[in-house]
């Protein structure tokens, strides 16, 4: 179980990092460097694929693909009004599309339940999909290292606070968003990014 763990903490770091903010050319150089087997078994797999082979064949222009892939970023998901891709949860779970509504409110609450605050540290609403995924890769950490140092009762309890968050949650609103990203862009880049999503959140939310 615990291999399994270390697999799904890395997965949620790699996509927080893919949807908090725009590429760093560290973080293209590390993306780069993703080595797969030669047959793709899932859409995680696939999504991995592209976000490689797009990394490595734009190394030797790095400047300019940061640039496009911050100008798609910034179209995607910033606007300046009325981007294709929203990516906050009460924009999708909300009678209305608004921002900041109950489930922004409710997403606050699972997070102080779990003992992770983000109010001081993102000046953003707490279901930015970025931040809703810190909070799986934070949870993740925590059941694993209570797993290794013994806590069984702690670890059984984050890890149905992270299943629920899954299930009652994300699985409502990411696929629909995924797809979203996948109909508005031809950057392989994002494209990659939104089959990784898809593909650990889904099949996670459905088995939950």
């Amino acid at each position: 179980m615990i291999d399994e763990l270390k697999e799904e903490v890395y997965l949620y770091n790699l996509l927080r990092l893919l949807f908090l903010k725009e590429p760093t050319r560290e973080f293209i150089m590390e993306i780069a460097q993703i080595t797969l087997p030669e047959e793709v078994e899932d859409e995680v797999d696939y999504g991995l694929k592209l976000l490689a082979i797009s990394a490595n064949k734009n190394l030797h222009r790095i400047n300019e693909y940061l640039e496009d892939l911050t100008f798609e970023y910034t179209r995607l998901f910033i606007g300046p009004k009325n981007p294709p891709a929203v990516p906050y949860a009460s924009f999708y779970l909300s009678e209305t599309p608004a921002l900041m509504t109950e489930e922004t409110i409710m997403v606050r609450k699972r997070y102080l339940e779990a003992g992770m605050a983000v109010k001081d540290l993102y000046s953003m609403p707490d279901d930015y999909l970025g931040i809703e995924l810190e909070f799986l890769y934070y949870l993740t950490q925590k059941i694993i290292q209570d797993f290794e140092e013994g806590r069984r009762q702690e670890a059984s309890r984050n890890l149905e606070l992270r299943d629920d968050f899954l299930r009652e949650h994300m699985r409502l609103w990411v696929p629909i968003f995924s797809d979203k990203v996948l109909e508005n862009t031809k950057e392989d880049f994002y494209r990659g990014a939104a089959h990784i999503l898809r593909g650990v959140i889904q099949p996670c939310a459905l088995k939950c």
